[in-house]
């Protein structure tokens, strides 16, 4: 079946075309916008290879897909490289059903095609927990990258429901583990303001530091000079700063905030902020923020309830202490290099079983 949408690069549609759709769009959310899609393509061995398909009567966006092209291991970087969907495919509301089911054949066409054209060997995709088409009457228990004929992926993320919760209400949905903690640091001398661009610093240093503790690599500065700059000052982001009796900083978390929910997004702690209750205490600040601002619905992450012990595990057990209640997030994965697939998988599988980390 032939189509008459148009498919362009994101850098055709042009930004303003583009954010226009992202604000308007059920299906987009947060990681829709240019300003997200730039501040991903600084991760290392990334590209940006978003597209639009247009309406070639109005020459306007029916269809969003961010995407990055993210390079192998090396020396087999082409053959191992895979392509990656923060958000996935968001399509204009004014589309009849024939006319969506024409829209999803071709992103799906348009993925494949730029597959093969990247040498990617497998396309991952994950739609926002938080899009206003996840929620409410609109929502719908069937995955939507069904559409595209990918393989279910989904996991769950803790969101949590803010809307006509007052702050007594939201406190003793607190986990009893959390208030107290909330308490301690309180009674520690800890306080919390409002994080800006001038925190930068504060946040490289302890994201720095952060990533030496747990063994991670460091996320480029570029990525969190996108976040404090272009998302902190155009208010599609807020953070607040762990402040210690001393006046140092000890803590940062910034939170997306879009089409009326907000989102746990990055943070950086020190070691002093672990044990003082710190990272609860900015949670729980937030939290009541959020509520006074009227937002509906904060997003704490995903979540991982049936991992054993170990770090997923904890950090879902931190999330869920803040209310939530598990919500579906839906991902999908479309394979157009199969044999190549499995051999990674197996060798992904082996370095697990040995202990030495997954790539």
């Amino acid at each position: 079946m032939g189509s008459n949408f148009n498919l362009v690069s994101r850098t055709d549609a042009g930004i303003e075309s583009w954010n226009q759709s992202a604000d308007m769009f059920p299906d987009a959310w947060i990681w829709h916008r240019w300003e997200a899609i730039d501040a991903y393509a600084t991760w290392p061995n990334t590209n940006d290879v978003s597209f639009a398909l247009l309406d070639p009567t109005t020459n306007q966006p029916v269809a969003l897909v961010p995407m990055r092209r993210v390079a192998g291991r090396w020396p087999a970087r082409r053959l191992t490289s895979r392509l990656e969907s923060t958000g996935g495919p968001a399509y204009a509301p004014t589309l009849s059903p024939r006319q969506r089911g024409s829209a999803e054949r071709d992103v799906r066409a348009a993925l494949l095609n730029l597959a093969h054209q990247e040498g990617a060997h497998r396309i991952e995709l994950a739609m926002a927990p938080l899009a206003p088409a996840r929620n409410g009457d609109a929502a719908s228990n069937v995955n939507p990258l069904a559409m595209l004929g990918c393989t279910d992926a989904s996991t769950q993320s803790w969101i949590l429901d803010l809307a006509g919760h007052g702050e007594d209400a939201l406190w003793r949905n607190l986990e009893h583990r959390v208030r107290k903690t909330v308490n301690k640091a309180e009674r520690g001398g800890i306080t919390v303001r409002t994080a800006g661009p001038k925190d930068l610093a504060d946040y490289l240093r302890l994201h720095k530091s952060a990533s030496v503790r747990n063994g991670l690599p460091v996320k480029p500065t570029a990525y969190f000079e996108a976040i404090f700059e272009n998302f902190l000052t155009h208010e599609l982001a807020t953070g607040f700063c762990a402040v210690a009796p001393d006046g140092r900083t000890i803590a940062i978390h910034i939170f997306a905030v879009y089409k009326d929910a907000a989102l746990y997004w990055v943070v950086a702690s020190d070691d002093e902020a672990l044990t003082s209750g710190a990272n609860d205490l900015v949670q729980w600040h937030a939290i009541k923020a959020f509520a006074a601002q009227g937002l509906a619905r904060y997003e704490c992450g995903e979540a991982f309830p049936g991992a054993p012990a170990g770090k997923r595990r904890r950090i879902s057990d931190f999330k869920k202490g803040f209310g939530g209640g598990l919500a579906p997030y839906y991902r999908g994965a479309l394979i157009p290099r199969p044999m190549t697939a499995a051999i990674l998988e197996l060798l992904r599988s082996m370095r697990r079983n040995g202990d030495r980390g997954d790539p």
